[in-house]
């Protein structure tokens, strides 16, 4: 598919009501018909204002994204914005139908990405997912307004959906090029006030980005959390938060420097950006740099100290357990994800 053209494809998921966690799900292969369960159990439910997608792919090899845009190679982890994903499901009753979607997503390359569950949801302890987008562009049907149907090739025909889980819209016939026209429309057309979104009836438009205070509580709370935690290990710490040096705090044992950058976090997804500062002195400082990274800042702050590691074409983020890899993605600066 050619760059200039808007990507947009389609994902085969079980069928459920909510999607925003553990519950009573069809379909969706074989794996679910097994299990009764699949990890599209929660493509619907925010986190942090975002919502994270997965679909089984063969052989969990995730998706390719040369084929929404074949003006670049493609390293695996690597992303791609702007796209497009519809989510459609077999009813109970029969046919195939749009349940929801993703507008302006973004994509990883062959690679699925982990997230913690919350354990008081009753959710899986690491949750797959190889989408993400702001819950703003997430679009989950009533049960009565999934009406748009979704040919199915071995039914209908070469070109439209068929056993895989993942339809890239490439096809060339003009059936499927039709009805991709039509599927366009449909979600460009869909009345504001008709659809039923992830504001669990809040009225109005909500802010893509959290407001001044909250954003201040989470970086006190992190900050503190650090503190904390290096102080009862017996070092002295100090703030340079406002000296732009690339780390927000000092922290001295004996003959012992640490530079520590702290992460704060509303959620408990592994996702943050280094500037462009931090990520230079971190390369510069690998051996006394520590990422700090603190989860469920304003619930139950979780702590994990992370030490830089070059690997063969990136570095890498690692607790001393190395349980916990995280991937930096050279960008301007660095964007971090958890990776098995």
């Amino acid at each position: 598919m050619s760059a200039t053209t808007k990507p947009l494809l389609m994902f085969r998921v079980g069928y459920m009501e909510q999607y925003d966690g553990v519950g009573e799900i069809k379909g969706g292969g074989a794996h679910i018909e097994q299990n009764g369960e699949g990890g599209e159990m929660w493509n619907f439910r925010a986190e942090s204002g975002r919502c994270y997608g997965y679909v089984m792919t063969k052989n969990f090899s995730g998706i390719d994204l040369f084929r929404l845009d074949d003006s670049k190679a493609w390293r695996e982890n690597e992303e791609l914005m702007g796209v497009d994903i519809v989510f459609f499901a077999k009813k109970p009753s029969g046919g195939q139908v749009v349940v929801g979607w993703y507008k302006n997503a973004t994509l990883f390359h062959k690679k699925y990405r982990k997230r913690r569950g919350v354990k008081k949801y009753g959710d899986w302890d690491m949750l797959d997912y190889l989408c993400e987008v702001d819950m703003e562009n997430a679009v989950l049907l009533k049960q009565s307004q999934r009406v748009f149907e979704v040919p199915y090739a071995p039914v209908h025909g070469k070109g439209y959906p068929g056993h895989s889980n993942v339809w890239y819209g490439d096809a060339e016939e003009p059936s499927s090029k039709l009805y991709l026209k039509k599927l366009r429309n449909y979600l460009d057309i869909y009345a504001a006030g008709e659809l039923d979104t992830l504001r669990k009836g809040k009225p109005g438009r909500q802010s893509k980005r959290p407001d001044k205070d909250l954003i201040s509580n989470i970086e006190k709370s992190a900050i503190r959390t650090t503190w904390d935690y290096f102080e009862s290990l017996g070092y002295k710490l100090a703030s340079v938060e406002k000296d732009n040096r690339g780390w927000d705090l000092e922290a001295i044992n004996g003959e012992e420097l640490l530079l520590l950058e702290v992460k704060g976090h509303l959620g408990n997804v592994v996702q943050f950006e280094l500037t462009p500062n931090e990520y230079l002195q971190m390369q510069v400082n690998y051996a006394t740099y520590r990422v700090c990274m603190v989860r469920t800042c304003l619930s139950t702050p979780e702590l994990t100290v992370l030490t830089p590691n070059k690997g063969k074409s990136f570095w890498v983020l690692e607790n001393s357990a190395s349980e916990i890899r995280v991937q930096l993605t050279e960008k301007i600066a660095a964007k971090a994800s958890e990776i098995l």
